[in-house]
């Protein structure tokens, strides 16, 4: 599959990586990304081809650092990210900050405590007061209640007495979540009550440290240990384990206004739980009004994301919002411009017509749905390959790579242990004859 992408002749049609001079009008976007994933780069680029100026902030295992998309990059170390993006935000003298994960929205949060970056957080974001909703899913469940949004039954259980009583009277399986996480991290598909007490610990006692370095190992960054140390307890809350298919929401507004928004529905994930690897774009009137009825009441700006699931009559339960940019965002058609056109829009200058992927066509994000099935039909259709950002490309493959040469190793360890240890006592009587 790596050698057919190549094969088919990818170009570099990424503009210079650095303007020589900014022409007047022109607006100056910081996207911040705390994450390995590809989409912030995808997202860069989108809004470079719109007409923006456009720089990025993040850690040097993130892939912002190895795209063409931003015109400047700014590193932010894991063990100082506040100061270094502060750091950032004066050097690029941005108009706006783009969030394209939770950890970076905490970030833009706190630099709103500072008065020479209040107003610029504030136009990012959008009302101040709407951050603490924005970083709790438990405040946004609350919210979606008083503004009768549907949402699946949800309990809030500040402690493991609430959590045990709360179990014992469920309709079990549940889903057990908490705040400050993403990509699944934080949620626990509760289907047995004697496996209850695990999920809950998992979910609300710091990470152990050799937990924490077998995932800095296979990420190969030091992203994991500062997420231990950085760890705090946050309240979960219950919710009813809803059947029906997974939907996401990514909308572009501006002080409440829904600019544009694209809807999809998840047709494959990479795991049980993982993110996305296949969507298919469509008209779901239930979904934008619940996020048209959040972005109002909150007072949103900038791009925000929303989940959901469709129960067996199509009606559309919100499961949470994302107050930052998803994956989703930076989805045109070859020549169009999507979301990050309505971007522009929304910051009141000029940009070129927001042409939105049609209810129908089916993506498949690049490179979840090739990582997942390297023969899966979906890669002979509309497959979202960054051919016009080939540094970015070279470096999610060998990324790739590098990935499946680990999970080779630990397997070849893995079998290696097993020849190495001896049959249990107890089982040796049941072991077949050798071979004569």
């Amino acid at each position: 599959m790596l050698k057919t992408i190549f094969a088919g002749g990818v170009e570099d049609a990424s503009p210079a990586r650095r303007d020589v001079s900014l022409p007047q009008g022109m607006n100056r976007i910081l996207l911040v990304s705390t994450q390995p994933w590809v989409f912030p780069a995808r997202l860069c680029m989108a809004l470079r081809l719109a007409g923006a100026h456009v720089e990025g902030a993040s850690p040097s295992y993130g892939f912002l650092g190895h795209s063409a998309a931003p015109l400047a990059w700014h590193r932010l170390r894991p063990w100082r990210m506040g100061p270094d993006l502060a750091r950032a935000v004066r050097r690029a003298r941005p108009d706006r900050l783009v969030p394209c994960d939770d950890a970076a929205t905490a970030l833009l949060v706190a630099l709103h405590a500072d008065r020479a970056t209040r107003s610029l957080v504030e136009a990012s974001l959008g009302n101040s007061e709407s951050f603490p909703v924005a970083l709790s899913k438990g405040a946004q469940m609350r919210l979606a209640t008083q503004l009768g949004v549907p949402i699946p039954p949800t309990v809030f259980v500040p402690d493991r007495a609430a959590f045990d009583l709360a179990i014992a009277g469920a309709t079990l399986p549940c889903v057990l979540k908490v705040d400050g996480t993403f990509g699944g991290t934080g949620v626990a598909i509760v289907s047995d009550a004697r496996a209850a007490g695990a999920a809950w610990d998992r979910l609300t006692i710091r990470p152990s440290v050799l937990a924490a370095a077998k995932g800095a190992v296979l990420e190969r960054s030091v992203r994991p240990l500062m997420d231990r140390q950085n760890w705090r307890a946050s309240p979960p809350h219950l919710q009813a384990f809803v059947a029906g298919t997974l939907a996401n929401r990514a909308v572009v507004c501006e002080r409440g206004r829904v600019v544009a928004g694209v809807s999809v529905t998840v047709l494959q994930t990479a795991g049980a739980r993982g993110p996305s690897s296949v969507v298919q774009v469509v008209d779901h009137p239930g979904m934008a009004a619940s996020a048209a009825a959040f972005v109002a009441r909150l007072g949103l700006s900038g791009f925000h994301g929303f989940d959901f699931v469709l129960g067996p009559d199509d009606r559309a339960l919100m499961l949470e919002m994302n107050p930052r940019a998803t994956p989703i965002c930076h989805l045109a058609q070859a020549g169009k411009h999507g979301l990050a056109a309505a971007m522009l829009e929304a910051m009141g200058t000029h940009a070129p017509p927001t042409t939105l992927p049609a209810p129908g066509e089916t993506v498949a994000l690049f490179p979840n749905e090739m990582t997942r099935d390297s023969t899966s039909p979906y890669l002979q259709g509309w497959h979202d390959v960054p051919c016009n950002d080939l540094p970015l490309l070279r470096s999610v493959l060998a990324d790739i790579a590098m990935t499946s040469r680990i999970a080779n190793f630990r397997g070849w360890l893995r079998n290696f242990s097993q020849r190495r240890s001896p049959a249990p006592a107890s089982c040796r009587s049941c072991a077949p004859p050798a071979d004569p």
